[in-house]
């Protein structure tokens, strides 16, 4: 039969708390002891565990930050951001999809709401973080302005560290980001009619729901409408609700944008909004401009509650 081995664990919860010596870790990530030093040095990422006449040790409350910042350190983080965020981070696994116990309170004004620490949380990737962070921002500013100040900063920080290699299978930064943004809109329900309806093509679609958050936030209902094969073959726009407060909002200029927008137009009922600069020159009654999602969800509104 075989021996334990001394130290090696063997699913004894003392053993896997017990603290660790600077040597112990560094084998376990992967580093030198002097890159733990330096660390300790310059960001205050050292052992906790101290007892007198002994060496420090690391914690697992420690070590668990000294992971964080080794992960975020191999995608390109400047050390100092990555030191900061594993600081901010304290002991979190910083596993996908692992719920909060029913006794723990989640602390969401802790959370620092800037666009590095949600690029870093997904690529780590925190789902549950990115969440919460979404979530706390669209509770301060509203949906669209996480969506502009927070989430779109953060994919262009992520579009240029892509210049590595390869990435873990299963580890989508850009995928943890759009569930996180699409979980905090779901959050904003709205009962009642739905008079908008917001048409965009698949590389829009994430914009078109924000815009519909941003509505529901105001308690205007709107329905996000795939841009292909809108228009019935009789000519008629059955998707879009008849009635004086019926708006349609075009995101870009997805095929048949003109012959909706005409129909539209020539229906005499519905009010339309086209967003973005890719948007086709069309003027005629009923049909407007705007440039941002904020524009658009204001115009909405006020068209709606006339």
């Amino acid at each position: 039969m075989a021996r334990a081995t001394p130290g090696a664990g063997g699913g004894d919860p003392r053993l896997d708390a017990a603290p660790l010596t600077v040597a112990a870790v560094a084998r376990t990530l992967g580093v030198a002891a002097s890159t733990l030093r330096t660390w300790d040095r310059r960001y205050g990422l050292g052992p906790s565990g101290h007892q007198a006449g002994s060496h420090r040790r690391y914690t697992p409350e420690d070590v668990a930050r000294l992971q964080t910042m080794r992960r975020l350190t191999l995608r390109g983080v400047a050390p100092v951001d990555a030191a900061r965020i594993a600081t901010e981070s304290g002991s979190g696994d910083g596993r996908p999809g692992v719920e909060e116990s029913p006794g723990e309170e989640s602390d969401d004004e802790s959370l620092v709401l800037d666009p590095l620490t949600l690029a870093a949380a997904a690529v780590e990737p925190d789902l549950r973080r990115v969440h919460r962070m979404l979530q706390r921002a669209a509770r301060e500013a509203g949906i669209v302005a996480a969506w502009t100040d927070l989430v779109t900063p953060a994919v262009e920080m992520l579009d240029q560290g892509r210049q590595r290699l390869a990435e873990r299978p299963g580890s989508d930064p850009y995928g943890v980001i759009q569930v996180g943004l699409m979980q905090a809109i779901r959050q904003l329900v709205v009962s009642g009619p739905a008079p908008v309806r917001i048409l965009a093509p698949a590389q829009d679609r994430v914009r078109a729901h924000v815009i519909a958050g941003g509505l529901a936030e105001h308690d205007v209902g709107a329905l996000v409408v795939s841009a292909e094969q809108v228009v019935r073959e009789d000519g008629s726009l059955g998707w879009l609700p008849p009635g004086e407060t019926a708006v349609l909002a075009v995101i870009g200029n997805p095929p048949g944008t003109e012959e909706v927008v005409t129909r539209a137009s020539e229906r005499g009922d519905a009010t339309v909004f086209l967003l973005g600069d890719e948007s086709p020159s069309i003027w005629l009654r009923h049909v407007h401009r705007v440039r941002t999602a904020q524009a658009a969800v204001a115009e909405i509104i006020a068209t709606v509650r006339e």
